[in-house]
């Protein structure tokens, strides 16, 4: 996933200078993004105005996929402008799915296992105290703690077992895309759009106007 995020606050502005640079900041924004994904390469794009003051721009082509959020806010009275983009492949994301899905199936497994093992010991130690053998107030002490171990300890080794394949899994798939021409070329032009973005949240710090926008990169 490649991802920006940012808030600008503007306390020093009037809300309607703040609207106007949002306004120019979603033009430029707009502007640009049919320069970066073009119809004529396979990409296809959106632009869906989700209420008076958030924007949302998504482009796919293949695997690819990425979303743009541009937003004009009310904080307590102030207005603030955010901006969220993020990026991923369908391989990845499908990964990222399947990790989590394992990690818990191991977690539930390991944890089963201890305790079916914590069982195993009780009933051995009852077996023990029904035929005669006594047990002391410390040795039922120590039967608790190693039943409490079992159950936490099998549970942390099932996570951590989980995540060392999810991990593998995403390595391999990192390879996999980094080996792939028309995702690298996804990518080229995915950070290019953040890096303007990223100009623009400086421009609005500094209080400027105008397009922070360089010319977009080439498959």
């Amino acid at each position: 996933m490649r991802k920006v995020a940012w808030v600008v606050s503007r306390p020093g502005c009037v809300p309607d200078r703040v609207r106007d640079d949002y306004g120019a900041m979603v033009e430029d924004v707009e502007g640009v993004w049919a320069q970066l994904f073009p119809r004529q390469l396979g990409y296809r794009t959106q632009t869906q105005a989700v209420t008076e003051g958030e924007v949302l721009l998504t482009v796919r082509r293949g695997e690819f996929r990425g979303e743009v959020v541009l937003a004009c806010e009310d904080r307590g009275g102030r207005l603030r402008i955010r901006a969220v983009s993020g990026a991923h492949s369908q391989r990845e994301r499908t990964v990222a799915e399947m990790g989590e899905r394992t990690v818990e199936r191991a977690r539930r497994l390991a944890t089963g296992l201890g305790g079916f093992t914590a069982v195993w010991i009780m009933f051995k130690c009852f077996s023990w105290v029904a035929g005669g053998v006594e047990m002391p107030v410390v040795g039922g002490l120590i039967l608790t703690v190693l039943i409490a171990c079992l159950l936490i300890g099998g549970s942390s080794l099932g996570v951590r077992v989980g995540e060392a394949i999810a991990r593998r899994r995403q390595s391999l798939v990192q390879r996999e895309l980094s080996g792939d021409l028309g995702i690298q070329a996804d990518i080229k032009r995915w950070n290019s759009l953040n890096r303007q973005l990223r100009g623009h949240r400086r421009a609005l710090v500094r209080g400027e106007g105008g397009s922070p926008f360089r010319s977009p990169a080439r498959a």
